[in-house]
């Protein structure tokens, strides 16, 4: 089963096309009302275009017997589901396909780029429910592989939405490429397959050391701010190391400004590219210690937290892992 595929509830009359793997138990289907509904993958079957070819859908078979007064909802017409997929020919040859699991007749590009330099490598149409084969890579060669770039147009006759042309510039990389090994859309084999017309958002690239640069460096190339210094790795948080006193200042305060300074120190390791920092919290009655784990659960730049090491510290310290 794959995005784009009509499917069938198999204790249901409902018919529709898969848009979503929300699990690998379950998918998004779009019925023809419009609705996208959760099924269970086990409770769907896959229509074959041979069986709606030579019976009809179910929806067909229900209008047939309906009253033919009643409008006929609007065909509901599979637009995602284009693939570029990897097949062996070999141990070394891999065969590259282009694969429209749509309803959509596309007519496309592919190319490659490398050092800047694009290479125009096939041109041509697929109807829908069919696929290509457009190239052959080496894997010995993998790393080396350049950019590979497929333009499409998005084609239905008749009255229709508009639709943007897809353009999609793919990179891989080896250990994200070779746990992509499935069964190819309409094709009677396996290999690896990625689905290029996702609407799916890429998480955002943080790169540290432009935001760092942009953050202390003013607009005339001077530093508007002063850079924070690398903190040690092992910041202790208690009341003599930050030089309060903790009858004085009052058990509320006191945790107040540790959390300040435990924020100000993970943020100036953050900053300076530290890999690891260590909070000393003690154990007390564990509020620094609980509310410390609380920010670092939902901190963006924080990989993990642990225990600290328990033969130096017990259990009144926690390291923090920097992403």
């Amino acid at each position: 089963m794959n995005i784009g595929d009509r499917v069938r509830h198999m204790h249901a009359p409902e018919e529709g096309i898969v848009v979503k793997f929300i699990s690998d138990k379950e998918v998004e289907v779009e019925i023809e009302d419009g609705f996208r509904i959760p099924y269970l993958i086990g409770e769907l079957v896959v229509v074959s275009k041979y069986e709606e070819a030579a019976f009809g859908s179910a929806k067909q078979d229900a209008d047939h017997d309906s009253d033919k007064s009643i409008p006929t909802p609007k065909v509901l017409v599979s637009e995602k589901g284009i693939f570029i997929a990897f097949s062996h020919e070999n141990d070394k040859l891999l065969s590259v396909y282009l694969i429209n699991n749509t309803d959509l007749a596309i007519p496309f590009t592919f190319g490659t780029e490398s050092s800047k330099i694009y290479e125009g490598v096939f041109t041509g149409g697929l109807s829908p429910k069919s696929s290509k084969k457009i190239h052959e890579v080496n894997l010995d060669n993998f790393e080396s592989w350049p950019y590979f770039i497929v333009q499409a147009l998005l084609f239905k006759s008749g009255f229709t939405a508009l639709r943007e042309p897809l353009v999609k510039k793919l990179k891989f990389r080896a250990n994200s490429f070779f746990k992509q090994k499935k069964d190819i859309p309409l094709m009677d084999k396996q290999g690896y397959v990625f689905q290029i017309d996702t609407d799916e958002v890429k998480p955002l690239e943080i790169k540290t050391d432009v935001i760092k640069e942009s953050l202390y460096t003013n607009a005339e190339g001077g530093h508007s701010l002063a850079m924070p210094p690398k903190p040690k790795e092992e910041i202790d948080l208690h009341a003599e190391a930050l030089g309060l006193d903790a009858s004085a200042v009052g058990k509320d305060n006191l945790l107040s400004l540790q959390i300040l300074e435990f924020e100000k120190q993970l943020d100036a390791a953050i900053v300076n590219g530290m890999d690891e920092i260590t909070f000393i919290h003690g154990i007390g009655n564990g509020s620094l210690k609980l509310e410390l784990h609380r920010r670092l659960a939902k901190h963006p730049d924080v990989l993990f937290y642990k225990e600290a090491k328990k033969e130096k510290f017990g259990f009144g310290a926690t390291a923090v892992k920097i992403k």
